[in-house]
């Protein structure tokens, strides 16, 4: 059941704040570089929001409605998707060095979500992998995020 008065949900730390920027300049990335995947995944995902953790470092909720994509710092109220990552498993992944399925079956995401939306996630993100870790924007969204958080 959702508390409203929860701490969690009303709190922001420019940890959150930061995490959010770096997000937003990552979707809005590869919304440029590839509209019509970026247009697929926002479809898909329409009307649907998630609260993501970077342990230690910053909370933020992300949410699809009517096509577009919101980032904003901190935790969104109510029942939805949750994803939690190690920072160091963001960097592996981001690196090429870990794919996220093995750091979910290592124990370094935690992910709740209904089984058919992760399944659909993972099917997008092994798609379009390829497509974000080749752009030289993005590689450079990575290290910049690598370098802020460590």
């Amino acid at each position: 059941m959702p508390d409203a008065n929860a701490p969690r949900a009303r709190s922001v730390t420019p940890g959150d704040q930061a995490l959010a920027t770096r997000a937003r300049q990552v979707i809005n990335t590869f919304r440029a570089e590839h509209p019509a995947e970026y247009q697929e995944l926002v479809h898909e995902f329409d009307s649907r929001d998630g609260n993501l953790a970077v342990f230690g470092f910053g909370r933020i909720n992300v949410r699809i409605t009517n096509g577009e994509v919101s980032v904003e710092p901190g935790l969104g109220p109510g029942e939805m998707a949750r994803g939690m990552i190690y920072m160091e498993a963001l960097q592996a992944i981001t690196q090429g060095v870990l794919t996220p399925l093995q750091a979910y079956f290592r124990g370094d995401v935690i992910v709740r979500a209904p089984s058919g939306d992760l399944h659909t996630a993972y099917g997008f993100f092994v798609r379009f992998a390829e497509l974000a870790f080749g752009s030289e924007t993005m590689r450079t969204h990575f290290d910049e995020f690598r370098t802020e958080f460590l």
